[in-house]
């Protein structure tokens, strides 16, 4: 068994490896502790029997220690992992929107098209900043973030928040930004989904889906934001379980394009040798609809690793021997396994996991961490726990603030006079309990200014009627985002019902404010004569929203997105 209690930076050369900890290096896995101690005995006779090169930080290992400070506990936990093996892990989450949402105690930013309303680079960078400094807090050194993808398609039901804009020209120096902020402080960033997920209106965890775009739409397009990551230093970039036909000739399945997650036309030939991606490329879940209907699943993962993916994203353990076999019969090139290996250590060389050994390597990665040009921002750090704490809730705040963007106030209802609303009735429309049960922050916020106020979930047009004399203000909060629940992005059933409802009644006293995706208004709300896009259901938003009411703040965003 190897024990690293070392608490000094090494580095770990390619030659260092045996053959199955090369193969480790190609694996993220999902932490189970509690299964790997209980099978194994311990974690140091787990990770010698597979010396895996990272672990994704924000599901079981999260659960296994919920409590209202979790990020500690977290920390604690990757503390563990580091100590039981040889060749120091790396440990990633998808902190999308902040540590908040995937991390307990630590805080929740609005989602990127919030960001994009502000059309902020300086924001956007302390987006990445704030990100990266709390996710030091709980020992995470890469993010599957930022969403890269542009959300052309309304219908689409993955992308809408995530993503920052529809346009590249909006998407791109906000990109960059936000990538900066995360690499400048220590955060291995990755853009996602290659090659660019937000053209079609289907959902790559249930099918593969098609980027449709030309060649000459998707260089312009989604090709752009990506050249213009991997130009600027972008650590490692995500494939999707999307195909790109424009850019393929190979098929299989009845004639079905491969997605990049399998295609070595996409992973290799396009984004490694055409774009001149250098970083790692590590492919989406593989536990998704998209992947696991094409190949068996041994076979599909060598399929993913010849085509240029570097780092697999929760294979099963079988791919440990799967991959052993490869090397035998040479279905696996080891040229291709140390390319792999070799673009994995470096990342962690250059985000500190391992120590950056030579001077050659040193330069390499200093090269590789300082912009393409020199940031027009601040970069300096806060100093401690409670500082970065406090930089990231002003970030969430100023995020939030300077992204929520009027849609429409045709008569002259804002700002509203704060003596002259008592009452106030919330009416949250979400599928989603968890997100109606978060609009207890809005609520809160109405009444830290005295107003006496009502929450529900959904309306019916008679209750509507029989409640509306008695209140001064009706506030809409419908909130329609990814997979909450797993599904197109519309509503259907009660929420479908509250927006037969909605303005039938007070209409004239009447505010709709979208805290998930922009679209809802004009697909549910398009009668409503005050309307109002947040982009986020998170506190910060919440707050914003209502000093932007009573005019103690301008509403500055700019919508990000077209068809509002």
């Amino acid at each position: 068994m190897h024990t690293n209690n070392d608490t000094a930076l090494r580095d770990v050369r390619l030659a260092d490896l045996s053959v199955r900890e090369k193969i480790g290096q190609t694996v993220v896995l999902l932490s189970s502790r509690s299964q790997e101690i209980e099978k194994h005995g311990s974690l140091e006779a787990f990770l010698d029997r597979y010396p895996v090169g990272g672990f994704f930080v924000g599901a079981e290992i999260i659960k296994d220690v919920m409590t209202s400070n979790g990020f500690e506990q977290v920390k604690e936990a990757t503390e563990q992992y580091r100590a039981a093996t040889r060749i120091p892990l790396i440990f990633a989450s998808d902190l999308e929107n902040g540590c908040g949402s995937m991390i307990p105690g630590l805080t929740k930013l609005p989602f990127p098209m919030a960001l994009g309303a502000t059309r902020s680079e300086q924001l956007a960078y302390d987006y990445g900043k704030a990100t990266a400094l709390e996710a030091g807090l709980a020992g995470v050194n890469w993010t599957f973030s930022p969403v890269a993808d542009l959300n052309v398609n309304r219908f689409n039901p993955i992308t809408a928040i995530r993503a920052i804009s529809d346009k590249p020209s909006w998407a791109i120096p906000l990109l960059k930004a936000v990538v900066r902020g995360m690499q400048d402080h220590g955060l291995a960033a990755t853009a996602k989904h290659f090659p660019g997920d937000g053209i079609d209106y289907r959902d790559q965890h249930m099918t593969t889906t098609v980027n449709s775009l030309s060649r000459e739409e998707w260089l312009a397009q989604h090709g752009a934001v990506f050249q213009a990551l991997v130009d600027d230093g972008l650590a490692s970039i995500m494939t999707g379980h999307i195909s790109l036909p424009a850019f393929q000739s190979q098929t299989a399945l009845g004639g079905r394009f491969l997605p990049a997650t399998l295609s070595a036309e996409l992973s290799d030939d396009l984004l490694k040798r055409q774009m001149g991606f250098k970083g790692a490329i590590v492919s989406d879940a593989l536990i998704m609809g998209g992947y696991l209907k094409w190949y068996e699943r041994n076979e599909a993962y060598l399929h993913t690793l010849n085509a240029g993916t570097d780092m697999l994203l929760w294979p099963e353990l079988t791919y440990f021997e799967a991959a052993e076999r490869a090397l035998e019969t040479g279905e696996l090139t080891m040229e291709r396994l140390d390319d792999a290996v070799e673009r994995v250590l470096q990342m962690k060389r250059r985000f500190g996991v391992l120590a950056a050994g030579d001077e050659a390597s040193a330069t390499a990665a200093r090269s590789e961490a300082s912009a393409a040009s020199e940031p027009a921002y601040e970069v300096k750090a806060p100093a401690g726990q409670a500082d970065i704490a406090a930089f990231a809730e002003r970030t969430a705040q100023s995020v939030a603030e300077g992204g929520l963007t009027l849609v429409r106030d045709e008569n002259g209802l804002l700002p509203l006079v704060a003596g002259a609303v008592r009452k106030a009735l919330i009416i949250g429309i979400s599928p989603s309990t968890a997100d109606y049960d978060d609009l207890v922050t809005l609520k809160e916020a109405f009444e830290r200014r005295g107003i006496e106020t009502e929450l529900i979930r959904n309306v019916w047009y008679e209750d509507l009627i029989a409640r509306e004399p008695g209140v001064d203000l009706i506030v809409y909060a419908p909130i329609l985002r990814h997979h909450h629940p797993m599904g197109p992005l519309a509503f259907s059933g009660e929420e479908a019902s509250a927006c037969w409802s909605a303005l039938t009644a007070g209409r004239e006293k009447t505010v709709v404010a979208g805290f998930g995706s922009p679209y809802a208004i004009a697909d549910y709300f398009d009668m409503a004569p005050v309307a109002v896009n947040a982009y986020s259901n998170v506190p910060a938003s919440h707050e914003a929203f209502v000093r932007a009411l009573f005019g103690e703040i301008p509403f500055a965003g700019v919508a990000p997105v077209d068809n509002l």
